[in-house]
């Protein structure tokens, strides 16, 4: 039978990256998604099905998984319900018999003082015990959380972020991440395997204002975004007090613990050296005609 993959999540700026990569290997990828107006920009980039549902409804799942082979979950970002989701999803799978179930989690989910890293772990704990066959994918913080402030960075000067400017992270290219995760639903070998993810380069704040302040030749400095200010920016934009609870939570950890890793696995599944953090920005100054 040939690859049928479900995405949940499939609109997300994961998801999304998910589908298109699972589609550059042949896949057939059917798109679960909340919203039928997503549809369009989803089979655009490679969606060839769409199943409208809601995680928490058991009742729109069940038909999403019937006749996929594998299922990627991409539960919504710092859910408080992540493991009663992951849950529904995965009860399908076994009703459906699907082969693979591919869980896409958090690099370090042990970080239980971060509430969602905790909520992760629970979440995995089920899976490994459900005797599903499953592959768990451990993402660590996205080179790409540049990109909603790049025109700030570009036009200002400024890289931002709500942490001090010295905490060393392993940042990874979402687009190495997906690579990864469509490998892991359509290739034999990685059932039943925990894959960390962490980029090649342990960079700070600093270390990633002077990289790109050298690629776009403008000076670029690191500031420390005090969390009350993020607080304040969060609350404006719509977040609710549990979202706001977790990302102080979350950016208070990073903080004094930043977010370091080991790029070996990611190295070994890729088949290839990871995205570096210049070649990523080189990558966006290049679609801007900076360089």
């Amino acid at each position: 039978m040939a690859d049928k993959v479900l995405v949940t999540g499939a609109n997300g700026k994961t998801g999304r990256a998910v589908v298109a990569a699972l589609a550059k290997r042949g896949a057939t990828v059917r798109a679960f998604i909340r919203k039928a107006e997503q549809a369009d920009a989803l089979k655009a980039i490679g969606a060839k099905e769409i199943a409208l549902g809601d995680m928490a409804a058991p009742e729109t799942i069940a038909p999403a998984v019937k006749g996929c082979t594998a299922l990627v979950h991409i539960g919504p970002p710092m859910h408080p319900d992540e493991k009663a989701m992951t849950e529904n999803f995965l009860r399908a799978a076994e009703t459906n018999n699907i082969e693979r179930f591919v869980y896409y989690s958090v690099m370090q989910p042990l970080r239980r003082e971060v509430p969602h890293h905790a909520r992760k772990l629970e979440a995995e704990e089920m899976i490994v015990e459900s005797g599903r066959p499953y592959t768990i994918i451990q993402p660590t913080r996205y080179m790409q959380h540049l990109e909603p402030i790049w025109k700030d960075v570009v036009n200002n000067g400024v890289h931002a972020m709500p942490f001090n400017t010295h905490v060393k992270f392993n940042v990874v290219d979402l687009l190495d991440h997906a690579e990864v995760t469509a490998k892991a639903a359509t290739e034999d070998g990685h059932l039943y395997a925990t894959y960390e993810l962490a980029g090649p380069e342990a960079l700070s704040q600093d270390d990633m204002a002077a990289i790109i302040s050298e690629v776009i030749k403008k000076p670029v400095k690191a500031r420390q975004i005090p969390l009350d200010e993020m607080e304040a920016k969060a609350r404006a934009a719509g977040a609710n007090d549990q979202r706001i609870a977790t990302m102080r939570a979350m950016n208070g950890h990073y903080d004094h613990s930043g977010f370091r890793g080991n790029a070996n696995v990611l190295r070994w599944v890729l088949g290839r050296e990871p995205t570096h953090y210049r070649q990523y920005v080189e990558r966006l100054a290049k679609r801007d005609g900076l360089i």
